[in-house]
């Protein structure tokens, strides 16, 4: 196995030949890792009925942290024994350390090239279209899709005929609440300077710079919010492939994709109400 993954843009049938060596990591530290995240968090799937018998690409809202991804993707596999790879945007592949780690836990870069390879191959796919934008979203946008006007995920899909899965999460936007804003972090003294020290890039726009994040008692460690994932009809593309389609078309396309993951965000929201007495006195109190 290579030591550092080749460059996904110039090179993206090596790239795609790397990552395929990866698979969902069983060492004894993450399966101890996953086993206290359970603990701590109490995930539970919906809709596992609807998970297709074929290759699919999953989309879903992103949470604040991105915490919902790694858990999503870990116990699908470890509960329902099926392995997804999580598409990234490139600007996160670029440091080599933490590349390293989202190769090793499936994470892939999700340039056009190579999500058409991985789809060619049949893989599983999981893609949250809001991207960093919305995972850094403010509280008051907690459960909102911020997908801005993002068509190239829908063009890909329809193109390779795929199956689509709407998927959705309600906790991990609550494990944290912000101790200072994104606006208000990005115009402090400390990130200017390092700005200007090139610690940070010069070029940081303020709607992707992280909130300074306040967990369980104003800590970094997440509350122990009950989380819930759902799992929606699939969307079957397959009658699109090889078709160019008009933006209008792709335009309609999104609108469903964002309406079914709405529409499961929102029975979520349901059944955490009305299951909120299983919870103990103590999680309750500190997830408030």
């Amino acid at each position: 196995m290579a030591d550092r993954a080749p460059c996904p843009e110039t090179d993206p049938d090596a790239y795609v030949e790397f990552v395929s060596q990866f698979g969902m990591p069983t060492a004894p530290q993450v399966a101890a890792a996953a086993g206290l995240a359970r603990a701590w968090f109490k995930p539970s799937f919906v809709g596992l009925e609807n998970l297709p018998d074929r290759p699919a690409l999953f989309i879903g809202n992103h949470a604040f942290m991105a915490i919902d991804a790694a858990l999503f993707h870990l116990y699908l596999y470890y509960d329902h024994g099926r392995y997804i790879k999580a598409l990234g945007d490139k600007t996160l592949f670029a440091n080599p350390h933490y590349s390293a780690i989202a190769h090793a836990m499936g994470g892939v870069a999700g340039q056009a090239p190579i999500v058409e390879r991985l789809m060619a191959r049949g893989d599983d796919l999981l893609l949250y279209p809001g991207g960093a934008y919305e995972s850094v979203k403010p509280p008051e946008a907690r459960y909102q899709l911020q997908w801005k006007q993002r068509y190239g995920f829908v063009r890909l899909a329809a193109a390779a005929g795929y199956t689509v899965v709407p998927i959705a999460s309600v906790g991990p936007d609550e494990y944290y609440d912000h101790a200072i804003s994104s606006q208000a972090l990005f115009q402090s003294a400390p990130v200017r300077m390092l700005m200007k020290a090139g610690v940070l890039p010069e070029d940081m726009r303020p709607d992707l710079m992280p909130p300074l994040p306040a967990g369980l008692l104003g800590g970094l460690l997440p509350k122990p919010k009950t989380t819930y994932f759902a799992i929606g009809q699939p969307i079957d593309l397959a009658q699109y492939k090889g078709v160019t389609l008009s933006t209008n078309k792709l335009s309609a396309l999104r609108r469903k994709f964002a309406a079914a993951v709405e529409h499961e965000i929102k029975d979520l929201l349901l059944l955490r109400e009305q299951e909120r007495h299983r919870d103990s006195w103590l999680r309750r109190l500190l997830s408030a």
